[in-house]
Formats: C-alpha cells, structure tokens, sequence
C-alpha cells in the first residue's frame, strides 16, 4: 500500500459522517377500505415527503461518490471507476424501484377508499 494510498484511505473514512447519507424510511400506508379522509389526506403528504427525501438521498450519494473519486485522483483506475459507477447505478435503480412500488401500493389503497367513499353515497 502506498503511503498516498493510505492517506486516502484516511480521509475517506474521516469525511464519511460529512456524507452520510441516510436512506429514508417508507411512511404507513393505511387501508383505504377502512381508513378516513384525513388519514388518507396525512398518507398522500407523507408519501410526497418520502419521495422527495429519496430524491435527497440520491443527490446526496452522488454528491459523496463524486468526492469520493475525486479524492482517488489520478490513482483511480477506469476500472475502478466504472465499477464504481455501475453500483451507484444500481442503488439509483433500486431506490427508484422503491418509489415506484410504494407509489402503486398507496394508489391501490386510493382506489380502495374511493370505491369505498362511492358506495356510502350510494
């Protein structure tokens, strides 16, 4: 190991609470046959907050990936690089996977409550 190996290595570990960057936690979904306006009202602002929280967290991963190869300068090999690269692609694809299944189970629970709200009235 290089004595700037090293170094590197220090920083890195030295600047992670910097970064830190905290994958969110999914809000409650409640079950639209059962539940009221107002919690269905709260679900639907607790799931905008949810997705904009992951937009949050990816920028932040970005942002620390970006540092954090800038920080290897000229010892980051293209190797190193693209594999770097590809696992941040797939924790971009993951979390957007995320949202996207928790966007379809609140709709489901939307439909829920809407066919139950249309047949109180009828």
């Amino acid at each position: 190991m290089t004595m700037k190996t090293i170094l590197l290595s220090g920083v890195l570990i030295a600047a992670a609470p910097a970064f830190a960057c905290d994958y969110p936690k999914q809000p409650g979904i409640p079950d639209g046959a059962t539940a009221s306006k107002e919690e269905m009202i709260t679900a639907s602002k607790d799931v905008k907050a949810y997705l904009a929280e992951v937009d949050n967290f990816l920028n932040c991963i970005e942002d620390e990936e970006k540092a954090a190869i800038a920080l290897m300068g000229d010892d980051a090999t293209d190797d190193e690089i693209k594999r770097r690269s590809d696992m941040l692609d797939k924790r971009f694809e993951a979390a957007n996977e995320e949202k996207a299944l928790l966007g379809e189970k609140f709709n489901q629970q939307v439909r829920a409550y809407n066919t139950k709200a249309k047949a109180a009235k009828n």
